[in-house]
């Protein structure tokens, strides 16, 4: 039997995406929910409360410009069947984004904007469930952006209705060239709030495996037994909001542990 509490948060969830969307005027779209025969199919596990959301929604896609000129469009695209998860985007290989993740079966991508921020929900090989939404550059620096997928969209939710308070306050957005100032003031108000979320964060220190492991934390030095020495541990419990690690190395890959609690690199000779 599934977690209803978490089903039902799920589901609440959904609902307030396609109560957003509804009152967008057209700049919020929904991709359609997935079959569980689709779901079924994905190389990770989609536990009870993620298909709730899934079944809903599938991605959300943000008009934040409008060309004056031509009306071309320009949209953020939230989407929970990233192309990165086949392992490739635009007709690349994207391999190296998966391993630096954590490999296969770690993780799912669910957004990558166009700072190269790469977003990311941690899935436990050993349990299936699905844990904190993380996000990482090319550089070792990285974010705990939210506590779980639902939350990281409701937090995405409430700045979509933010912006359109702001800026477009329940008025229909005319098609084609027509209300481009609205549009780009609706995309601005939008943007900023969302970038918010990954620099409104708590700085997180960390300590090596052979600290974590002679330490008195029981669950900081099952973290660490199998790691290396010099890999790198960062304790995300005391941390409510956002947090911000920076592991030093010249290039990483993660891993998470205890459901996301402690977020682990180590160096990554073969990058």
């Amino acid at each position: 039997m599934g977690d209803v509490a978490a089903e039902n948060d799920t589901a609440r969830t959904a609902a307030l995406l396609h109560e957003v969307a509804r009152a967008s005027s057209g700049l919020v779209v929904l991709d359609p929910g997935l079959s569980d025969a689709v779901l079924d199919g994905w190389p990770v596990p989609v536990p009870e409360e993620i298909r709730v959301l899934l079944r809903s929604v599938a991605g959300v896609r943000i008009t934040v410009s409008r060309s004056p000129v031509n009306g071309h469009e320009s949209t953020e695209h939230i989407d929970l069947v990233h192309p990165y998860n086949s392992g490739r985007y635009a007709g690349y290989d994207v391999g190296w984004y998966l391993e630096h993740a954590g490999g296969s079966g770690t993780h799912w991508f669910v957004h990558t904007d166009s700072g190269d921020g790469h977003d990311y929900v941690d899935v436990d090989r050993s349990t299936g469930a699905w844990g904190p939404v993380f996000r990482f550059w090319d550089a070792t620096d990285t974010v705990r952006l939210a506590p779980s997928l639902p939350a990281w969209l409701d937090a995405l939710a409430d700045c979509l209705r933010a912006a359109l308070a702001e800026t477009v306050a329940g008025a229909a957005v005319p098609a084609g060239t027509e209300g481009a100032a609205t549009v780009r003031a609706f995309g601005r108000s939008f943007t900023d709030a969302w970038a918010a979320l990954d620099e409104n964060t708590t700085d997180v220190a960390t300590v090596t495996a052979a600290q974590a492991t002679t330490g008195t934390d029981p669950l900081l030095r099952e973290a660490a037994a199998d790691l290396p020495a010099d890999a790198r541990l960062a304790d995300l419990r005391a941390v409510p909001g956002p947090a911000r690690v920076v592991f030093d190395f010249s290039t990483c890959r993660y891993a998470r542990r205890a459901g996301g609690a402690v977020l682990i690199a180590t160096e990554w000779e073969d990058a």
